[in-house]
């Protein structure tokens, strides 16, 4: 978190534009196009999240020219919470062919930076417990 208020309240901001946008369109579109989606024969919800997750990525590819992360060359709690749910919507929803992540390279480029970090690598490593005791 930057130490200096005006830095401190936008990162806030895009922690915010995680939790009121990536999170629920990116697991919206997650939900309709892995799970009960599959089973409509109307496209139409899912197409709705496709395009509001194509409007975000846009917004953070736009974000991220000329930048290594969300807020410049600080890795911040921004890319923390953000880059997990970039991760998941082309790996576990399997939507990244939907949302053409192709077509955002700086997003693709960070993403690839986030997961190439120790931390991120350990972390995405960690055993999954099957039963809570």
């Amino acid at each position: 978190m930057p130490q200096d208020a005006a830095g401190r309240y936008e990162t806030i901001q895009w922690v915010m534009f995680q939790m009121g946008g990536v999170g629920p369109m990116f697991g919206q579109l997650g939900f309709f196009n892995k799970f009960a989606g599959k089973d409509y024969e109307d496209k139409r919800p899912r197409d709705r999240y496709v395009a509001d997750s194509k409007r975000l990525l846009d917004v953070l590819n736009q974000r991220l020219a000329g930048r290594t992360w969300i807020m410049g060359e600080a890795y911040t709690i921004a890319d923390m919470a953000i880059f997990p749910w970039v991760r998941n919507l082309i790996g576990f929803y399997e939507a990244g062919d939907l949302v053409g992540i192709a077509g955002f390279p700086h997003v693709t480029r960070a993403l690839q930076t986030f997961l190439g970090r120790p931390a991120v690598v350990r972390a995405v490593h960690i055993p999954r417990r099957d039963k809570v005791a």
